[in-house]
């Protein structure tokens, strides 16, 4: 494997690479289980290189291009869309001015091209309808284009490998074509494209119809593309989701609000995690975003699952079982792997099987063990399953005996291919002083000790419902001590805020970062430290108007352009919020979620992307999207289901029966909410939320079962 040399000179073995080619051109993104489409608005796959158009399954690109013209010409778009499944495309089309020489034989707008993709979970089904409005039959001579590259989605990313298995002469018949490549892994990648009816000619390349098509009636060509690979995946079948005993029928959570812009962002988001949320044998996991992390991951899947999990706790229960069974077992120093692990990163394809990469899986995550606890203890919160509890046990106890190996959490990548930086902010460059040198390792990260702290509190409960109150005090305790010590390390009293990190040397790392709010979020932070930190995080210095910046802007690493020095990621802030929210500072809290709430609105869709740039806020324009970010992004599209469930001020407690909603609070642009089919256990509310002068008024609708909702002002 070729490594890139980034402008500072630091190996960075992973980095994605920022094209201009086709830079500019609309996607349209479609995902079924393991595959995934990305299209440009014709719904063509553009022949561009450097570019992540194409069709996807199992992490290779089985389809490179395939672009439909007519008498040799692109159609003019008309309109494009993704259904809200996300698994179908629509692009109208009509067709320019067509000519013989320079004089035009068939006037431009003549006739509708009607595409229909529908994304399968081993190829795409396309249906092209031809519809003329000319007053006399036409001939017709269209052509599809096509390539395969099987391109391996890290290559596609920008690494450069050394060598590439066999691509084979593509196998051609009146009505198919078969494309195939045989990889360094063994595996026999097959990309075949059948057409009906059978084309005027199939060549490498191209397959050519020539039709008549008379006036005010239809023609409809289909195109069946499949993707096959011997050996075959295994793909075992998926669980049923989680049914609570006595609840026969669950059904979908149903939010209205008084802001139509609120619903449809909440609508969009819902609809992409529906569709990032992947079956599998263990239940759903949501895998990370299109098109450069569609797969399961640990931090993200459980951050994911965790800000969602209010509205649907099936997709929390088969994360929490996925990471299990994947649990670490063994010491191994490729995949940074020890007994007790969750993992990183979990890849297929042919670079990750023949270990070219380190995501087979990948365990360089200090945060994913920490988050997986939490994630445990607050499905318990909310259903009371303790079949699942006891399921869970065994990873339970090995992920709490790999995190109490030290008091503070740390990494250092065993790895020669390993990340660098194995928090959440996993760029090369990072974790830095305050003179913009990079940290050296061990690195104990702000937010990580915050997950351990939260952990640790989480679990004592999971020991209380076990029946175990010794190991939950001795859990408690252990709390306690870690936020003492938390704040005589972190806490720097000249700039009254957190620093980033440790480093090896139990020195901090004296910047100014997004970081600590994720301490605010897990509690760790003493009351009486939150007021400062608090005003920081909405200072320019760290609010650009649209979120909460990655890092301060009088910090020497600062660019509002870079991954992770500068950006804005929408469930960053989010968990700041959320911190915000949880010390009592309700305008700031409003102040951030009323920045999200706008950002989506400017956004394609009301999608929150990835990250934007942290470039300051423009009045009457939006922020300025990242180039190469993932969109949809699952905990991105957690962002709107996270900041509700804080607007109502939800405290589970399913052992109880009682769920309780504190301080609810709605902002200036949402004058009421109402949310049916809020579960809690066995339980079901329908509530209406009106705002007030001061917080908001809550009335219950309805209630099935018999747990108690409680409202505390």
């Amino acid at each position: 494997m070729l490594e890139r040399d980034d402008e500072d000179g630091a190996r960075d073995p992973y980095y994605i690479r920022a094209s201009p080619t086709g830079a500019d051109l609309k996607r349209l993104v479609a995902k079924c289980d393991d595959a995934f489409l990305v299209a440009d608005q014709h719904g063509d796959l553009p022949d561009l290189a450097e570019s992540e158009f194409g069709l996807y399954v199992d992490g290779t690109r089985f389809l490179r291009s395939l672009e439909l013209t007519v008498h040799g010409q692109r159609p003019l778009s008309l309109s494009a869309a993704v259904s809200t499944d996300g698994r179908h495309v629509a692009a109208d089309l009509t067709n320019p001015d067509l000519c013989h020489g320079e004089i035009v034989v068939l006037r431009g707008r003549t006739l509708r091209l009607a595409r229909r993709l529908e994304l399968t979970p081993s190829g795409l089904d396309q249906v092209l309808t031809v519809e003329s409005f000319n007053p006399a039959p036409h001939e017709l001579v269209l052509m599809w284009h096509y390539t395969a590259d099987f391109a391996d989605v890290f290559e596609v990313r920008g690494m450069i490998r050394e060598r590439r298995g066999e691509l084979y002469p593509p196998d051609l018949d009146k009505a198919l074509a078969r494309l195939a490549y045989r990889g360094l892994d063994g595996t026999l990648r097959v990309t075949t494209l059948a057409f009906t009816p059978a084309p005027e000619k199939v060549a490498p390349g191209f397959a050519r119809h020539r039709i008549t098509v008379p006036p005010g009636q239809v023609i409809e060509l289909r195109l069946r593309i499949t993707a096959d690979q011997e050996p075959a995946p295994d793909r075992p079948r998926p669980v049923p989701a989680w049914v609570p005993d006595g609840d026969p029928t669950p059904s979908a959570v149903q939010v209205a609000s008084g802001n139509a812009g609120f619903d449809g962002w909440l609508a969009r988001s819902w609809a992409d995690l529906r569709m990032l949320g992947t079956a599998t044998v263990h239940g759903r996991i949501a895998y990370a975003g299109i098109p450069w992390f569609v797969a399961p991951f640990g931090r993200d899947s459980i951050i994911t699952a965790l800000q969602h999990l209010p509205f649907d706790p099936d997709l929390a229960r088969g994360t929490l079982r996925f990471l299990a069974a994947h649990q670490g077992r063994e010491e191994d120093e490729f995949t940074d792997q020890s007994p007790g692990k969750i993992l990183h990163e979990f890849r297929r394809g042919e670079m990750a099987a023949c270990r070219e990469i380190v995501f087979v899986p990948y365990y360089g995550s200090v945060d994913s063990t920490p988050l997986f606890l939490m994630l445990a203890a607050e499905y318990l919160r909310w259903t009371n399953d303790q079949a699942l509890l006891a399921e869970l046990a065994p990873a339970i106890e090995a992920a709490l005996e790999w995190m109490d190996h030290a008091e503070y959490l740390t990494y250092a990548s065993r790895s020669s291919r390993g990340l660098v930086n194995q928090g959440w902010k996993d760029s090369h460059d990072a974790i830095m002083h305050v003179d913009g040198e990079g940290a050296a390792g061990p690195i104990a990260l702000v937010e990580v000790q915050g997950y351990k702290y939260a952990a640790l509190c989480g679990v004592a409960a999971i020991e209380d419902a076990r029946g175990r109150p010794e190991a939950a005090a001795q859990r408690r305790a252990a709390a306690a001590t870690l936020r003492q010590r938390f704040m005589a390390d972190f806490w720097m009293p000249d700039k009254r805020f957190c620093a980033l990190a440790l480093d090896g040397d139990g020195a901090p790392c004296e910047v100014v970062s997004s970081n600590p709010g994720h301490a605010l979020w897990t509690g760790i932070v003493p009351f009486d430290h939150a007021a400062p930190m608090v005003e920081r995080f909405l200072s320019p210095e760290l609010f650009s108007g649209w979120g909460v910046r990655t890092l301060g802007t009088g910090e020497r690493r600062y660019n509002p352009m870079s991954y992770h020095n500068g950006s804005v990621w929408p469930h960053d802030t989010a968990i700041a919020a959320a911190g915000i929210r949880r010390y009592g500072f309700t305008d700031q809290f409003l102040t951030l979620v009323t920045a999200l709430f706008e950002a989506a609105q400017h956004c394609e869709g009301r999608r929150l992307p990835e990250l934007f740039c942290g470039f300051p806020r423009v009045s009457g324009y939006g922020a300025t999207p990242y180039p190469v970010a993932c969109s949809p992004q699952a905990w991105a599209a957690g962002v709107a289901s996270q900041l509700l469930a804080e607007m109502l001020g939800l405290e589970p407690d399913a052992a109880e029966n009682r769920l309780t909603l504190t301080r609810p609070v709605l902002p200036r642009w949402l004058p009421w909410l109402e949310v049916r089919g809020l579960r809690l256990g066995r339980s079901r509310f329908d509530v209406h939320v009106t705002r007030g002068r001061e917080g908001a008024a809550v009335e219950v609708l309805d209630r099935q079962g018999d747990a108690e909702l409680v409202v505390r002002g």
